[in-house]
């Protein structure tokens, strides 16, 4: 980040996983045009988890921040507040909100069902329920709660590469290995999101 940079930045805030230029401009309130330029060292389809990035004043805002920004927002938050308050519905699948799982492949617990009940009438492995919601206690699951279930079943051990077949797709490689698509564009970086195509051998991030 330019010292520029530094001196327009109302503080910064650190990548989470899910996260997105779009995304993170729409949760802190700032234009999205804004935002990203104030941070053109960055990919915009290729943040990734740890990065820290620049959110610049809001237009017409006069007040004065300390030169150095902290990188933990909450530690540096302005009096008028900019930061985004926490999520009103905890993620439920792949660390983002229950909107990232495809409708068709939600689930609403019903009263006694058990993980165990899930596995047999989805054909599914836990460790593949797990890895769909990560922030669900499977062994505690209660009636009306909604679980993701994934098309097919996670392998114990990712392998190092596959080869695309007819039909699949960045995101749906994504979804399938549950893998954020900003990790799978990064293993890959002779691949543009379009060269994602049947027959092409994409490497998986370990």
């Amino acid at each position: 980040m330019s010292q520029t940079n530094q001196q327009n930045c109302a503080y910064t805030y650190t990548v989470k996983r899910g996260d997105s230029f779009y995304l993170i401009a729409r949760r802190l309130g700032v234009p999205l045009r804004d935002l990203m330029n104030a941070n053109p060292t960055f990919e915009p389809t290729r943040l990734m988890v740890g990065d820290v990035l620049c959110v610049p004043y809001c237009s017409g805002d006069n007040t004065q921040q300390p030169e150095t920004p902290d990188t933990t927002p909450d530690a540096n938050v302005p009096e008028t507040p900019i930061a985004p308050p926490p999520p009103e519905t905890p993620p439920a699948y792949d660390g983002e909100d229950t909107a990232t799982c495809p409708e068709n492949r939600r689930a609403v617990i019903t009263e006694g069902q058990t993980v165990a009940d899930l596995q047999i009438t989805y054909d599914k492995s836990y460790r593949t329920l797990e890895a769909a919601n990560p922030n669900v206690d499977l062994q505690n699951l209660t009636a009306g709660q909604v679980v993701c279930i994934p098309d097919i079943n996670l392998p114990c051990a990712l392998p190092s590469s596959i080869v695309m077949r007819d039909g699949e797709t960045l995101s749906s490689i994504a979804v399938t290995y549950n893998l954020p698509v900003a990790q799978l564009l990064r293993a890959n970086p002779c691949l543009a999101p379009d060269d994602f195509t049947a027959g092409t051998t994409v490497k998986l991030p370990q």
